[in-house]
């Protein structure tokens, strides 16, 4: 069975856990503190990071590889076949990589000019993925990889609340945002991809990480 590796808050873990999900492959998950690295996971893991997926013998990394391999491996397939359009949907997995760092430099920013130039690069990375998204999902009524790889960051984007609020983004880009959500939240691949607690783990996070946005919460 695969062994996927993961610190219980990670969206980049969140992908992976996706897409198994979805494509109905077992796994069990090891959980790590990051903070107190174990020396076995820093021997296997190259660049110390989660996910780690262990195949067998075989030790993969970066959540955008194992995604593609678990596509591959599996019956039906989450990337289009048209080599452009894969490479166009490629390159928005990779933007919406950008858009999750975003987020999270934004949530955990200590002070309102950190929080000011982060929430900024968050509106312009984000006003572009979503800029392309058809409805329901990224690419029409099919469900995508570029969804596996942005779901994470819209659910913490939807959990602060307050954040969300402030994005200085148009009624068109907010409604698509808004059916993003709606439509990818709710299903069970999405709700299985993380801890039971986690919306009450991921707050109680962001108040130990004594965020601006937190603090003006208060």
């Amino acid at each position: 069975m695969n062994t996927i590796i993961s610190f219980g808050l990670c969206p980049f873990v969140q992908r992976s856990l996706i897409t198994m999900n979805h494509k109905k492959v077992p796994y069990k998950v090891k959980y790590i503190d990051l903070e107190n690295k174990p020396d076995w996971f820093l021997k296997i893991s190259p660049l110390g990071k989660v996910p780690v997926l262990q195949v067998g013998d075989e030790v993969l990394f970066e959540s955008a590889v194992i995604n593609e391999y678990i596509d591959e491996v599996t019956s039906g397939t989450l990337h289009p076949t048209d080599p452009l359009q894969k490479a166009f949907e490629r390159a928005y997995i990779e933007l919406s990589s950008a858009v999750t760092m975003n987020y999270f430099q934004t949530a955990i920013s200590k002070d309102e000019d950190s929080y000011k130039a982060n929430k900024e690069a968050l509106e312009k990375n984000l006003t572009s993925l979503l800029d392309k998204f058809k409805g329901p999902y990224f690419r029409g009524e099919e469900f995508s990889l570029v969804d596996t790889s942005a779901v994470p960051a819209l659910q913490r984007l939807a959990l602060s609340g307050n954040l969300l609020e402030e994005l200085n983004l148009s009624d068109a880009i907010n409604k698509k945002l808004n059916q993003w959500l709606e439509s990818t939240l709710p299903l069970e691949s999405v709700q299985k991809s993380v801890p039971e607690n986690f919306e009450e783990d991921f707050r109680e996070y962001l108040i130990k990480k004594e965020s601006y946005i937190q603090l003006k919460e208060k």
